[in-house]
C-alpha cells in the first residue's frame, strides 16, 4: 500500500460495501513543523457535497475514476474556498501549516482501510484534530476510525450505511482494542511532553558542542604556552650561545693584551685614544698633548663607528731623546 500526498493517490485494497447511495467519504490531514500529520475523523458527505463546479469532484465523476484505478482513494482539492475542502485548508493555516490534504471515496470500507494501514504509520496522528468539523458543507455523519459515531451533525447516516443485525453481532464480537481518543487537554499535553523531549534532547546536543569547542580552545591554549616556552627557551639559548662568544672573545683579547705588552716598561698603561679617524686617534696617542718624543705606543685593537675611531693598546714612555714614534 502507498501513500501519496500533495496530489498524489491513496493506494488501498479494493473491497465494496452497501454505501448508502450517493454518498462520499472524506477525511483530510496537514502537516505540522515537527513532521507529524495530524488526521480528522471519517466523514460521510452529500454526493455532490465538496461544492465544486468540476463534475470531476461530484459522485459521478468519482465513481467514474474509482471504476479506471480499481482500489484506490482519490486526492480531491477544490477551487471553492467555502465548501469542505476549502474549509479544511483555512483550519490548516490557522494551526500554522499551509500543506493540507484531504481524499475522498465512494467506499466507506476503502476509507477504513486506508485507515487500517496508516494507523502504524507514527507520522499520521488520528486523535490530535478529532473535534475539527466544518460548518454547511454537507456533512450527513462522523464517526471516528472504529466505526462509532461521533456528534456534532444534524442528521443521522442513511440507514443503508447501518449496520445489520448480524453486522452488530459481528462488531460485538470483535475483540480488538479500541484507539483511545485523546482529549484537547490531553492532546496539549503530550505536546507539551514532546516538546520538552525534543528541548532536553537538543540542549544535550548544545551540551556536547560546547564541551567540543572548550577542549578545542583547551588544546589551542596549550598549544600556545608550548609555542611560547619553546620560543623562550630558544632565546635563552640564543642568549647563552652570545655570552659563551663574547667570553671567547674577552678571552681572545686578554691574550693579545699580554701578548702585545712591552717588556721591561712595569709602568705601561692598557688606554685607548679617539678621533674622527683611525689616523688621527693613533697620533694622538704620541704626538697629542700631555706626550713628549720619549711616549710610545703600541696598538692592539681598533674599534670605528659613525661617531669615530677608537684605538687601544699600550701606552708608556721612556727616557732618551729623539722623535717621538708610534710601535
Amino acid at each position: 500500500m502507498r501513500l501519496y500526498l500533495a496530489g498524489a493517490i491513496f493506494a488501498l485494497p479494493f473491497a465494496t460495501t452497501a454505501n448508502a447511495a450517493n454518498n462520499i467519504y472524506m477525511a483530510c490531514h496537514y502537516q505540522d513543523d515537527m513532521g507529524i500529520n495530524p488526521v480528522t475523523q471519517l466523514f460521510t458527505l452529500e454526493g455532490d457535497a465538496i461544492g465544486d463546479s468540476y463534475s470531476t469532484w461530484k459522485y459521478d465523476g468519482i465513481k467514474e475514476w474509482e471504476a479506471s484505478v480499481p482500489g484506490e482513494v482519490r486526492y480531491t482539492s477544490s477551487y471553492t474556498t467555502k465548501n469542505f475542502v476549502g474549509q479544511f485548508k483555512k483550519f490548516a493555516e490557522e494551526q500554522g501549516d499551509s500543506h493540507s490534504n484531504c481524499w475522498v471515496s465512494t467506499s466507506k470500507d476503502l476509507a477504513r482501510a486506508w485507515f487500517t494501514k496508516m494507523s502504524a504509520d507514527r507520522r499520521y496522528d488520528f486523535t490530535r484534530i478529532q473535534d475539527w468539523r466544518p460548518k454547511n458543507a454537507g456533512v450527513l455523519a462522523v464517526e471516528d476510525w472504529s466505526g462509532n459515531p461521533s456528534g456534532g451533525v444534524d442528521e443521522a447516516e442513511n440507514e443503508a450505511d447501518s449496520p445489520t443485525p448480524r453486522q452488530s453481532d459481528e462488531t460485538s464480537a470483535d475483540s480488538t482494542p479500541k484507539r483511545h481518543k485523546m482529549t484537547n487537554a490531553e492532546a496539549d499535553a503530550k505536546y507539551a511532553a514532546d516538546m520538552a523531549e525534543y528541548n532536553k534532547q537538543l540542549a544535550e546536543q548544545q551540551k556536547q558542542v560546547d564541551d567540543f569547542k572548550r577542549a578545542q580552545d583547551e588544546v589551542a591554549r596549550k598549544k600556545e604556552q608550548q609555542k611560547l616556552a619553546a620560543e623562550r627557551a630558544a632565546a635563552d639559548y640564543q642568549g647563552q650561545l652570545e655570552a659563551h662568544a663574547q667570553t671567547v672573545r674577552n678571552q681572545q683579547l686578554e691574550y693579545e693584551k699580554e701578548l702585545a705588552k712591552p717588556a721591561g716598561f712595569p709602568n705601561a698603561m692598557y688606554r685607548g685614544f679617539w678621533a674622527r679617524d683611525c689616523d688621527a686617534a693613533r697620533k694622538s696617542a704620541t704626538l697629542g698633548a700631555g706626550t713628549s718624543s720619549t711616549t710610545r705606543f703600541k696598538e692592539v685593537t681598533t674599534e670605528t663607528s659613525a661617531s669615530g675611531c677608537v684605538v687601544q693598546g699600550w701606552w708608556w714612555n721612556v727616557a732618551g731623546g729623539g722623535t717621538a714614534t708610534r710601535q
